[in-house]
């Protein structure tokens, strides 16, 4: 229990106080209180919105501490006994000034109450101190001191150590405020990142179960595998059956990773399949198509590639356009590379773009391979590319007979071999299809 010495003036919340007639003040007198000189800071101001003063609390007999006028000006002042002293946090004091001399037991029964309470929610604590010789405390105890003051110093130097505190003390208020509600942004921020996270994985989800079906062709062996650098990529690829030997195939990378991206390459997919008919799709007239629908919906600066093709497993024949897609490419039987080249520039870059149609003839054994950069542009720990070569040089090391999964899978090892660990930047599409 905190209870004041004798002689101390009794004010209405239980505290004694020498200056209870000037528990008053304003803006300005606290302004005041807290400059740089003491005898400003002491000096009355003109009363206008009564805001109380700060409280001191005095514990020990603090012989140097004698006049005490400027400080009764400045503060609203309460002396007490070690043993009187109890939770000065509790009763509302912004500094403590402690005697050393009441000694270890005395200055522990002071200070363990204040060790208990958060920094920012305990009184300033200056410990005066006679002889120099400061006294052995615990650890947490001396945690709690924010000043040491000699005995000796005058009553205008001691009332600007204490203003100091005073003000040093606000700060840390306010910084342990802007704690508190930092910690409430960060649990606000977890728990939208928590949810985002779940969204995505939501979405992943949604784009994966939207990729084509496995195909199975006596002509044609198909394998096929994405790797999207994020929950979900701008990556796509398609097949469409166009009847019982043809077979309408696209793949494609829009510019930009994450949900945007992934957005556009859905709008892509979907254009492409609206234009696809099942008894005649022409390659040239379809990707001009695209393009203008294309450029309709996507924003300005941002582009595609596609590569699109129609397989005709009946004459062994692929017509191709490729929009500014990677080129492709075809790696025969007997071990010669064909690029698929024909076709024009990206999607979305001109609204009237027209486009060169292609075509190659194929042959059992022979081996497609379509890829998005994301796998050429794997990088070492160097920093150096996968490149297109090395992908051909992997691809012809492959058996003829291999099936096109073992050989999609090839690939990947040989990709992730040369990565060596290095993290993957963007989406990885990687399509195979043997001719059988």
């Amino acid at each position: 229990m905190t209870t004041p010495r004798e002689g101390w003036t009794a004010v209405p919340d239980g505290t004694r106080s020498v200056s209870a007639r000037r528990r008053g003040g304003d803006g300005l007198e606290m302004a005041r209180l807290l400059a740089l000189d003491p005898l400003e800071a002491a000096r009355p101001a003109p009363s206008v919105f009564p805001v109380p003063r700060p409280r001191i609390a005095l514990v020990g007999r603090l012989p140097g501490v004698k006049r005490r006028r400027l400080l009764t000006r400045a503060f609203d002042i309460s002396a007490f006994g070690p043993e009187e002293a109890g939770d000065l946090s509790s009763a509302g004091f912004e500094i403590v000034l402690l005697d050393a001399a009441v000694g270890t037991r005395g200055l522990g029964a002071v200070l363990a109450p204040l060790a208990a309470h958060q920094e920012g929610a305990r009184p300033a604590v200056l410990l005066m101190m006679r002889d120099g010789a400061r006294p052995r405390l615990r650890p947490a105890y001396q945690a709690v001191i924010d000043d040491v003051v000699a005995a000796g110093l005058g009553e205008r130097q001691l009332l600007g150590r204490v203003q100091s505190a005073v003000r040093v003390r606000g700060w840390m208020s306010e910084l342990s405020r802007k704690n508190v509600e930092l910690q409430s942004l960060y649990g606000r921020l977890e728990v939208l990142a928590s949810r985002m996270a779940e969204e995505l994985r939501l979405a992943s989800n949604v784009q994966r179960s939207l990729l084509p079906p496995p195909l199975q062709h006596a002509r044609l062996d198909i394998a096929r595998e994405f790797i999207p650098f994020r929950e979900i990529g701008g990556d796509l690829y398609d097949f469409v059956p166009l009847g019982p030997h043809r077979m309408a195939f696209a793949i494609g990378d829009v510019m930009g990773k994450g949900v945007p991206a992934a957005l556009l390459a859905a709008n892509l997919k979907a254009s492409i399949r609206a234009q696809v008919e099942a008894d005649n799709v022409c390659p040239a007239t379809l990707v001009t198509k695209v393009n203008r629908m294309f450029w309709d919906v996507v924003p300005n600066g941002l582009f595609a590639s596609l590569f699109f093709g129609v397989f005709d497993l009946e004459t062994s024949e692929l017509a191709f356009v490729n929009a500014g897609h990677h080129y492709p490419f075809l790696l025969t039987a007997e071990g010669e590379v064909r690029d698929l080249v024909q076709g024009g520039t990206v999607l979305g870059l001109e609204e009237d773009s027209t486009y060169d149609q292609g075509s190659i003839a194929f042959h059992p054994s022979d081996l497609f391979v379509f890829y998005s950069d994301g796998i050429t542009d794997r990088t070492d720990p160097q920093g150096e590319l996968f490149g297109v070569e090395r992908l051909k040089e992997a691809a012809a090391r492959t058996h003829s007979d291999s099936s096109a999964r073992i050989t999609l899978y090839s690939l990947l090892g040989e990709v992730q071999g040369w990565s060596a660990g290095a993290q993957a930047d963007d989406d990885m599409t990687l399509v195979v299809a043997r001719a059988r």
